[in-house]
Order: structure tokens, then C-alpha cells, then sequence
């Protein structure tokens, strides 16, 4: 799937808008860009100063939280930030979720976020920018220093084991492990064969 060249800058940023808003069913939006060190429209330093700024704090702020040990105000500032983050979920010291977008990442029940994971909602290619929503479905499990790219979605079940890059969707009840995560299934008396 390629991107769809945008007619011009103030078109890409509307698509691109409507994208975050949710008012399109697309998981990943991808727009081809100049070299990141130009402007690109979507980078939040092309703007003021004080967005940057904003920015900057919202991402200290965050990134503080999430090295603490209370799970109770990782959640509650994840939602304030517009994260869709469900019950029973619990997130180590030291897990990071990009702080750009945290709007586009979902959280379902029951799902464990290991120590200094890493999930991110965007990215910068070298002609390209990516912005994706991220699904972390019931009972997933994501192991440490793991990391989940843009527009990942994390199937029920799944394990994600420590050190995994996932750069693809994951099955339910599969494991991924490995860079790339190849994915195992897990058969029901929890030994894993290969998929």
C-alpha cells in the first residue's frame, strides 16, 4: 500500500487531521514528505515556538509519569491525554508511549505493559511520515524493552516477549518474539509452534 501523494501541504494536514479526529476507519495514515531536516508540515516544530514548547512539556510531564511506580496516575494522565486505556491495566516503571499522539493509542482490559517498552504512535521515514493507531487488545501482554511501532495491533491474547520489535499486527493468543517478531502460536497447553 502506497501513500497517496497529497495535492499540496494544507491538504495533507486536513487528511492528516480528520485521521486523528477518527473520522477515518484507516488505522495508518502515511504521507510522502521531504527529508525530515526540512519542514514537513508534521512535525511539531514547524510551528510557534510555544507549541514546541507545549510539547516539550506535555512529553517531560509524561515521561516523568511513566518512570514513577504509581499505575494509578499513569492511567488517569494516559486518558487525560486522550488515550483510550481500559481496566485492570498496568503499566511498569520506566514503559514509554510516545507522547505526540496518545490519542490514537487503545488500551484494553486486562493488559500488561512491561519495564521500559516502548509504544509508538508515530515515526519519521526518510521521505515518508507515519502516524498509526496502536490496539493493545484484551489480556496482551507486552514484554520489556520491547518495541510496538505505529499502527500495530496487539491481538487478545498475545504476548509480546522482552526485546521484541514488532513492527506488524500480532494474532491473538500468538507470541512475538524476536527483530523483526517472528510469531509463534500458542497451542492450549501453552507450548508455542511456529505460524
Amino acid at each position: 500500500m502506497s501513500p497517496t501523494p497529497p495535492t499540496d501541504a494544507a491538504e495533507a494536514r486536513a487528511r492528516f487531521a480528520r485521521f486523528i479526529t477518527g473520522e477515518t476507519p484507516e488505522r495508518l495514515f502515511r504521507c510522502p514528505t521531504p527529508h525530515p531536516s526540512e519542514p514537513t508540515g508534521f512535525c511539531w516544530c514547524d510551528g510557534s515556538p510555544w507549541r514546541a514548547l507545549r510539547v516539550y512539556a506535555r512529553g517531560a510531564l509524561l515521561h516523568l509519569v511513566l518512570l514513577g511506580p504509581s499505575n494509578g496516575l499513569k492511567v488517569w494522565l494516559l486518558r487525560r491525554l486522550g488515550a483510550r486505556v481500559g481496566r485492570n491495566v498496568y503499566i511498569s516503571v520506566g514503559a514509554w508511549i510516545d507522547p505526540l499522539f496518545p490519542r490514537l493509542l487503545e488500551i484494553e482490559d486486562n493488559v500488561f505493559i512491561g519495564m521500559g517498552a516502548r509504544i509508538l504512535t508515530h515515526e519519521f521515514r526518510v521521505d515518508e511520515f507515519r502516524a498509526g493507531k496502536v490496539l493493545l487488545r484484551r489480556r496482551a501482554f507486552i514484554g520489556g524493552f520491547s518495541i510496538i511501532a505505529c499502527g500495530v495491533e496487539i491481538g487478545e491474547g498475545a504476548e509480546v516477549a522482552g526485546g521484541a520489535v514488532v513492527p506488524l499486527d500480532v494474532p491473538p493468543d500468538t507470541l512475538a518474539a524476536g527483530n523483526p517478531a517472528m510469531f509463534l502460536k500458542r497451542r492450549r497447553n501453552g507450548e508455542a509452534g511456529h505460524e
